[in-house]
C-alpha cells in the first residue's frame, strides 16, 4: 500500500524538490561569519525569475530577481549550515545567493511554513 503525500508538508517538499531538479539551477547560499571575511556556504537549487518593469513594487529594482528554493539541502547539511555563522538554519536578510556567476544579496525572504518548513521564497539584488 502506498501513502498519498500530495497534501502533506512532505508531499509539498517532494514536489518542490522534483521541480527544482528539473527546472532549477545550481546556486550557493552564503552567510558571513560575524564581521570577518570568512563565510559558510551550502549548495542549493533555486528557480530564478525577473520582474516585469511595469509590475515593479516600490523598492524593487528591475535588476532584482525572485527566487524559490527548498529547505531540503539546508536541513540535510546538519551542523555544517549555518555552522560558525550561526543565526538559525533558515535564510535571512543579508545572506548571499551566488548564481549565474554573480553574488547577490537577499533583500527579502519568506520562509513558508505549512505545519513545517516547506518552501523558501525571496528577492535578491
Amino acid at each position: 500500500m502506498t501513502v498519498d503525500l500530495s497534501d502533506t508538508p512532505a508531499g509539498r517538499i517532494a514536489r518542490l524538490d522534483a521541480s527544482l531538479a528539473r527546472r532549477g539551477q545550481d546556486a550557493t547560499l552564503r552567510r558571513r561569519i560575524g564581521t570577518s571575511a570568512a563565510f559558510v556556504d551550502v549548495a542549493i537549487r533555486v528557480r530564478l525569475s525577473g520582474y516585469q518593469t511595469a509590475d515593479l513594487p516600490a523598492g524593487v529594482q528591475a535588476t532584482d530577481s525572485r527566487f524559490i528554493s527548498s529547505p531540503t539541502p539546508l536541513l540535510a547539511a546538519g551542523a555544517a549550515w549555518p555552522g560558525a555563522a550561526g543565526g538559525g538554519v533558515q535564510p535571512k536578510l543579508g545572506d548571499l545567493l551566488i548564481t549565474e556567476g554573480r553574488q547577490r544579496r537577499i533583500e527579502q525572504v519568506d520562509n513558508i511554513v505549512v505545519g513545517e518548513w516547506v518552501r523558501i521564497e525571496g528577492r535578491i539584488s
